[in-house]
């Protein structure tokens, strides 16, 4: 994987070797609140490798969900964190 496009605070988006699969990730600003967007998008040029997503989907949605979860968690946290007020 290399980077495709980097911008901070904003973008990251990875691609595989062979173009075949980017992975990008958009922070989005709305209403005060940020959104974090998750978007996978594979090229699958031989019959074999369409064949072999079909079970991969369904478990590459539930480990990516739970990722996402899990940096929801982290960031509510520090934002809670930096909120509170600092004990001498």
């Amino acid at each position: 994987m290399s980077y495709a496009l980097v911008e901070p605070e904003h973008v990251l988006s990875v691609r595989s070797a062979d173009g075949n699969w980017v992975w990008t990730f958009v922070l989005e600003a709305r209403e005060g609140k940020t959104r974090l967007i998750s978007r996978n998008r594979f090229r699958l040029p031989r019959l074999k490798d369409k064949i072999g997503m079909i079970p991969m989907e369904p478990a590459s949605l539930v480990m990516e969900r739970k990722m996402l979860l899990g940096i929801k968690q982290r960031a509510e946290k520090l934002a809670a964190d930096a909120r509170e007020p600092a004990n001498a």
